[in-house]
Order: structure tokens, then C-alpha cells, then sequence
């Protein structure tokens, strides 16, 4: 996938940053979220610690590595230590873990034997080597152009994408044969190439005749960066172990194109897919449902912000929502509470601290009995959906009830009793407080109701989860379409009452998906072709399939989906996500002899 990169310099004048051992620290590390490199700010985490041995070591975290020093994350399978690659060829580089587990980060030291770091406050400063741009290259190969920057050292790159211009940023000054400006020389998919150099900065703008990834790579002796573009590029998948438990995959995944109908559309479909494979029985693991409010129902954020304020080490975005009140309309059970209830029979997953989980279109409903044997059926338990007749508020929802309608009559119940009656008026007029032992009932547009729940009334309710085999797990999110049960498509939209046309549309899309392997977990997104066709609910299931999925349930998708690993979105430009309401986190617990601060 894309290139991201960090870059730290420290110089042996102010610090010596030598690969720790795996001995606890003498003294508490110096930590920070805010970088400086050659005087640009940035926001990225870092951890410097003084070892038992008495040297210093110096952590920065792994995505900011990427993004900002352009180090290639590579393929690897060792824990404690990530593959590499940056102007050289493929090394490992230390892993380490702040506590709660919620960043990784990578010892820089192969990186930066020559910068230079100062620490002030949160904020670590970077200053690499003066590096000159010695030549800039161009060639036509077939079908596509090729960019070879030669530069006198390795140094921090960056890659910004804008519509149809690349802009490549280098910490490296232009020579003086080499004059700023633009060249107009027209390649086969270029169009200009601006070039621009200020203040140990050079910025390549790369305008093409359309939309295109660039591949970029990065070489040694002497240091080069070539970057190529070429027509229908997919890509390279990666396959890192981010930590004991949980793997970090990006794939492309090729389906027939059925609906290919001239020589011009492609009669292959390439996704691309980005997923995270957890194993929830190994030690230490454990995933739950969160949302953006932790006191009560009402709220949106980012996905990265509800994971960082819960603390988790990753997340899929969840259930569905009403997107103007800010309110679930789907299920979710926690820790054994219902949270919210379903309104639809929808596909839905469960699953316990032990790792089962089972998966499958669930019923959930909740009635009440009067002592007067009236049985009343309610319509929904902690839900932005509203509708005729009388629906249930508990704790979870917050500390108070405010009318989501006109002419509500909210009905107190504490304990097992009516204990008052208040005739709401205009939407969002008037709050009720929920009791931590109770509830609070509202009726909607049903007068015959309201009589029967009058103060000093006793009542009993129970609820109906089917199957029955819900009751059995903590923890469940509802969302739907159901993709897959038994390895089989059972994907059924019109059944979920999905309408028209949800279940042929092309759509960014988020799942969760079980494996072969027991305890083994999928969350996938998954986004659209090279050619910018977005899958349909029956090729997301069909991915799936290939991606070796058993049972598999499509959550929330559109500008909804997201993946959040180690403090940052991994799926795609955090700008094009959009605020949700809850999500599935996953939290590391690792065992206490493991390397983290």
C-alpha cells in the first residue's frame, strides 16, 4: 500500500539513542504527541527512556513513521519487531507499547545516526543533515512515466494526494544546476512537473492527465526516490503482526465483473482491502461495544475520538444511527446490560470474554404487564427511532429523558411502580430524570395507553431476544445485512427490511467476519477498484468468502466506515470519515514481562 514515513535525527553531541534491552527502565520516560521536524510541526507520539544499561533510547510512533519520514512498514512476522525499509535494504526495528496499549512505536536508531533531537515540553525537535537534490530524472516507460530524484544522503520524505497532483515533499535542498520552476514536457500520463525549493525544503508537483497512486520506492547507493505512475497500479498488500493477537492486512481482492459490457470496462474487479485478524483466545485480548458518549446515548465523534477516549488499541465503526438526532437505532449490548435495542429483525453478533462468538439475525423485544393483566408491547428500548406507541429509557440512555416528539407523555417507573405522570410538549421542552432504578416509559400518538399507566400502577416486564442463544454473550452489536453463516451467502436485505436499492448499491463498506480458526475475527473495510467501483452487499460478501470468512456481517458503511489501529485511521484519509455513533473496540492487556513503558 501507500508509503508513510518518519524521520529522527539524533545527534551523538546531545544524546546517544542506542536499541534497549528488554530490561525495565531506570527512570520514568520522557513522552510527548507533538514533533518538529526541521522546524514543521507535526502531530506524532514519542517516547525517549534511559535503559538499564544507562543509554538512551528514543521511540516514535510506528504510523508516524510512515506518514511523515516515508520508512516503508514491510512484511513481518516477529514479535517485538517490524520490518523496514528506508534508502536501504529490508531491517528490523524494535517494537514497543505505551500502557494502556493504544500506540506501538519503533526504535529510530538505524534511522537516525546522524540527526540531531532536542526535547522541550511535549514537543521533540528533529534536525536532519543538509541533503541536496542532485538530479531529477525522468523517463517514458512503456505505458506510464518514471521520476528519479537523486539525492547526496537519505533524508524524511512525504507524499500528498490532491485530485490529479502528486506532490512529493522532500527535507533536501535543490543543487545549483538544477533550476526551480515548472517543466511542461508532457510524459504519457504527466502533464507538468513544478518544482519548488525554500528552507531545506524541495516540493515536487506532479500534475497528471487523471487521478492516479503513484508507486513510490526508495533506494541506496547512491540514495534515490523513484516514483512511477502507471494506469490501473494496484498497490503491493502488506502483512504485519502489530502485536501478539492481532495482525494488520492490506490485500487487494479480485472479483469477476459481471456486469462488463464493453471492451473499456474491466472484466476484473480489484478491491481493496484493509482488515485487522484478531484472535480474541489469546491472552490478553478483548473486544467490546463503545460508543461516542460514554454517559448516555446522545453523541457523534470520530472514530478515532470515541477509541482514544475509551482507550482502545483498535476499532471498527459499528451499528447504525440516526445521523440528525445523533441517537442509535440499532442494538447494542455491554458487559451483559442492554445498552439499546433492536427495532428490526437484523443480522447481529455476540460474542464473550472467552472468546465464543456466534452470529445471526436477531429479534429483540420488550413488553410490559400491568396489574391490571393489560400487556403492553413496546416499540423500542434506548433508540433514536421513534414511533407510535410506548418505548423504554433506562440509565444507559443518560441522566435524563428529553421529548424526541411533540405531545410525549413520559411515564416514571422506579422499581416495579408508576410513580408519576408528565405531559411533554415541543420537541426538546422539558426533561424527566431517569432512575437508576427504574425507567422512564414514553408513549407516542396512543391516548388509549397512557390510562393505563397511571401512578401507584405495578408492572412487570421481561424481553424476547431470538434465538434464545443471544441470552448466552455479554456483548452484542446489531447492524445487518447478514453476509455469510456457515460459509454459505445467506445475504438477505428485503428479509432485514433493507429497502431499495441499500441491497444493489455500490458503497464503502465495514464487517466482521469469524474464521476457520476458533476465536479468529475479520473486521474488514473494504473500498472501491482502481476504475472507482464501490462494492455491492453481495460482493462484500463474496470478499469475504476469500478472505477465509465462515460467518459475516455487514456494519454501517459509506462515509461511516473506518478502521482505527494504534491511534490513527489506516483505511483511508481521515477527512472523508465521517462522525459516528458507536463502534467495536478491541483493547490489549499484554502480559507485564513484555517491553512497555
Amino acid at each position: 500500500m501507500s508509503h508513510r514515513t518518519l524521520t529522527t535525527i539524533i545527534a551523538a553531541s546531545v544524546c546517544s539513542i542506542l536499541i534497549a534491552d528488554a530490561a525495565p527502565s531506570l527512570a520514568l520516560p520522557e513522552q510527548g504527541n507533538v514533533v518538529q521536524l526541521n522546524g514543521q510541526p507535526w502531530t506524532g507520539r514519542w517516547i525517549r527512556r534511559v535503559e538499564s544499561d544507562g543509554q538512551q533510547s528514543l521511540y516514535l510512533q510506528d504510523e508516524w513513521v510512515g506518514s511523515a519520514l516515508g520508512v516503508e512498514l514491510m512484511d513481518s512476522d516477529r514479535v517485538g519487531q517490524q520490518r523496514v525499509r528506508w534508502f536501504s535494504s529490508p531491517f528490523y526495528s524494535r517494537v514497543t507499547f505505551d500502557r494502556p496499549v493504544q500506540h506501538r512505536f519503533l526504535d529510530i536508531k538505524a534511522i537516525a545516526p546522524q540527526w540531531r533531537t532536542e526535547i522541550s515540553g511535549n514537543t521533540l525537535q528533529i534536525f536532519t543533515p543538509d541533503v541536496a537534490v542532485q538530479a531529477i530524472r525522468r523517463s517514458k516507460p512503456e505505458g506510464g512515466d518514471r521520476i528519479v530524484i537523486d539525492l547526496s544522503n537519505r533524508t524524511p520524505w512525504q507524499i500528498q494526494q490532491q485530485g490529479n497532483v502528486t506532490s512529493l515533499i522532500l527535507a533536501a535542498e535543490l543543487a545549483p544546476s538544477i533550476k526551480p520552476g515548472v517543466n511542461a514536457e508532457k510524459g504519457n500520463l504527466i502533464s507538468a512537473v513544478d518544482i519548488q525549493s525554500q528552507s531545506k525544503q524541495t516540493i515536487l508537483r506532479i500534475q497528471t492527465t487523471e487521478t492516479l497512486q503513484p508507486h513510490i520506492e526508495t533506494l541506496a547507493d547512491p540514495p534515490r526516490i523513484l516514483v512511477d505512475f502507471k494506469r490501473g497500479y494496484v498497490p503491493t498488500g502488506s502483512n504485519i503482526l502489530w502485536a501478539e493477537g492481532l495482525r494488520r492486512i492490506e490485500r487487494i481482492v479480485a472479483l469477476p465483473n459481471s456486469n462488463a459490457k464493453t471492451e473499456k470496462d474491466p472484466k476484473t474487479l480489484r478491491f481493496s482491502v484493509v482488515y485487522l485478524l484478531l484472535d480474541l483466545k489469546h491472552r490478553g485480548v478483548g473486544m467490546r461495544p463503545i460508543w461516542s458518549n460514554p454517559n448516555g446515548m446522545l453523541g457523534t465523534s470520530s472514530l478515532r475520538t470515541i477509541a482514544d477516549q475509551w482507550q482502545a488499541t483498535a476499532a471498527i465503526n459499528g451499528g447504525f444511527f440516526n445521523r440528525d438526532r445523533r441517537l442509535p437505532v440499532g442494538l447494542i449490548r455491554e458487559g451483559n446490560r442492554w445498552v439499546a435495542g433492536a427495532v428490526l429483525t437484523r443480522g447481529a453478533i455476540a460474542w464473550n470474554d472467552k472468546g465464543e462468538i456466534f452470529m445471526d439475525r436477531l429479534s429483540f423485544t420488550e413488553e410490559i404487564t400491568t396489574s391490571n393483566n393489560q400487556k403492553i408491547t413496546l416499540t423500542n428500548l434506548n433508540s433514536g427511532y421513534v414511533q407510535r406507541g410506548v418505548a423504554r429509557y433506562t440509565s444507559p440512555w443518560g441522566a435524563v429523558y428529553t421529548p424526541l416528539t411533540e405531545n410525549e407523555v413520559l411515564v416514571t417507573v422506579q422499581g416495579d411502580r408508576v410513580v408519576s405522570q408528565y405531559q411533554g410538549g415541543a420537541v426538546g421542552q422539558g426533561q424527566v430524570p431517569i432512575p437508576t432504578n427504574g425507567y422512564v416509559l414514553v408513549v407516542r400518538q396512543s391516548p388509549e395507553l397512557v390510562s393505563q399507566l397511571m401512578p401507584g400502577v405495578q408492572l412487570k416486564g421481561r424481553s424476547v431476544t431470538k434465538p434464545t442463544t443471544f441470552n448466552t454473550f455479554a456483548n452484542i452489536v446489531g447492524a445487518g445485512p447478514l453476509l455469510l453463516k456457515n460459509g454459505k451467502v445467506v445475504l438477505d436485505a428485503m428479509l432485514e427490511q433493507f429497502r431499495p436499492p441499500f441491497d444493489t448499491q455500490g458503497a464503502t463498506r465495514s464487517a466482521i467476519a469469524t474464521t476457520k480458526e476458533d476465536g479468529k475475527l475479520i473486521l474488514a473495510t473494504i473500498h472501491s477498484t482502481p476504475e472507482g467501483i464501490l462494492p455491492s452487499l453481495l460482493q462484500t460478501a463474496d470478499i469475504l468468502k476469500k478472505l477465509g470468512a465462515v460467518d459475516a456481517l455487514n456494519l454501517d458503511g459509506g462515509s461511516s466506515s473506518s478502521l482505527f489501529l494504534g491511534g490513527s485511521i489506516i483505511d483511508r484519509d481521515i477527512n472523508a470519515v465521517a462522525p459516528i455513533h458507536n463502534a467495536i473496540g478491541i483493547f490489549l492487556s499484554p502480559d507485564a514481562k513484555s517491553d512497555q513503558f
